[in-house]
């Protein structure tokens, strides 16, 4: 029996390299090797049979023009935009996968030459002539030429105009148009004159980025921390040396958020951060003015890669220094709380967690803010000897103003003795305890 499972798995395995034998001589000699033809370009794909007739035609269609693409050797000119992007900032950004050959560009006169399937895959057989080629591509890139050139004059127009927004919109139009063609020179007759628009373009667009500067009114603000600066901090955008309209700003603050972050900037060249209450633990922090590079870009085209043309720009910000002075704080024990010892104990113990957190002390009557600290005493229950008292206090936060800004019920403390006076110093200890961990840092916490 097992003599036999031998012979016919044996049988079966002839058979089986009969039949891919049988099919292999059956393919076409472009399925088993891709044909070389002088004077074209070829592609060949193949696909699984999966889902529809249609869709994997589709697909071996798609992967047949792609592959015929990818035969199309390009050299990247040493007068191109894309070199001097090289020049400028060192690399191009993965330029070869932002910068490809579609599968639709120039390949409309592709041939369809041939297709062979079998029972699970689909092969496609595709060629182009490469001068057919050549006059496709020529022909589209003098469309694209002549659209940058278009693009090129109305923002020079604007430009004159003392209008660099829109002049900037104009170039990263053009160049946009000329994508295809970055690697390559993109030669264009304007007044007579021979000129590289994607070259133009592309130097156009730093030269109106050089000019435009942004300066502060204010070069540095003092202020307490958790109050906002008294007055607007203006800011004024120049091209150069001129005041311009319509620039978008963008404000940051080192210390977190600002509310209100962004604005373009007005007929006279200014823009204006309003005050804001700002928050750090730090005795220095800034505020930044930048011309938004992003807004510009974004609102001028819609391809990511030349937007970050004009995004690697290094552009100077306008810097207004922040210096924050800690809030200063006290603290009031209301009378007959507590005994000059007590009172010395729990103000020792607010005056070091104020100085942890960097607030300065002063008297009630002058600091920004004032603890007001009152608790009493309540005799508890009494078992087995031993007696309890219980303590419970309260905190009220008051500004300048006395307006309470926080306010805090502390919950009963239990002390437990053998005496009453034993259960009053173990409450009072309890007391001052929670204080020291909980209750003054809450406080000094709610006002920042």
């Amino acid at each position: 029996m097992k003599r036999y499972l031998v012979i016919l798995a044996l049988f079966l395995a002839s058979c089986a390299a009969k039949k891919q034998a049988a099919e292999f001589e059956a393919q076409p000699d472009w399925v088993k090797q891709k044909p070389i033809i002088p004077g074209y370009y070829v592609g060949i794909a193949s696909v699984k049979k999966i889902g529809t007739s249609a869709q994997y035609i589709a697909k071996a269609r798609q992967e047949a023009l792609t592959d015929l693409a990818e035969g199309v050797s390009s050299n990247v000119s040493s007068t191109s935009v894309l070199r001097s992007i090289e020049t400028e900032y060192g690399y191009s950004e993965s330029y070869d996968q932002k910068i490809q050959i579609s599968t639709d560009d120039y390949l409309e006169g592709f041939d369809p030459v041939d297709f062979y399937e079998n029972e699970s895959s689909y092969w496609v057989y595709y060629k182009i002539s490469k001068s057919t080629y050549q006059e496709m591509k020529e022909k589209k890139k003098q469309e694209a030429v002549a659209t940058a050139l278009a693009k090129y004059q109305s923002g020079l127009q604007e430009q004159k105009l003392n209008k660099p927004k829109e002049a900037v919109a104009f170039y990263l139009q053009g160049l946009q148009a000329l994508k295809r063609y970055l690697s390559e020179e993109t030669p264009a007759q304007l007044n007579g004159n021979t000129i590289d628009i994607g070259n133009v373009l592309y130097s156009s667009t730093s030269e109106i980025l050089n000019a435009l500067t942004i300066e502060s009114e204010k070069s540095a603000i003092t202020l307490k921390r958790g109050e906002s600066f008294k007055s607007n901090l203006e800011f004024i955008v120049r091209y150069n040396n001129k005041p311009v309209q319509g620039i978008p700003v963008e404000f940051a603050y080192t210390g977190g958020y600002l509310k209100k972050d962004r604005q373009n900037s007005d007929v006279y060249g200014m823009v204006q951060l309003e005050p804001e209450v700002l928050y750090s633990r730090n005795g220095k922090e800034q505020i930044s003015a930048n011309i938004n590079l992003k807004d510009l870009a974004q609102k001028a085209v819609d391809d990511l890669f030349i937007r970050g043309l004009i995004l690697k720009r290094n552009m100077k910000p306008a810097i207004v220094q922040v210096n924050i002075e800690a809030p200063t704080l006290s603290l009031t024990i209301t009378e007959n709380s507590c005994s000059n010892d007590e009172c010395a104990r729990i103000e020792n113990i607010f005056n070091q967690n104020a100085k942890q957190y960097g607030y300065g002390l002063k008297s009630a009557s002058t600091a920004d803010y004032n603890f007001e600290l009152s608790y009493s005493y309540k005799r508890g229950e009494s078992a087995g000897g031993l007696v309890s008292y219980y303590i419970s206090g309260k905190i009220n936060i008051k500004d300048k103003s006395n307006n309470i800004v926080w306010a805090k019920q502390t919950e009963d403390i239990k002390g437990v003795g053998n005496s009453l006076e034993e259960a009053k110093n173990k409450a009072l200890n309890e007391f001052q305890t929670a204080l020291d961990r909980k209750y003054f840092k809450q406080g000094i916490d709610a006002i920042k």
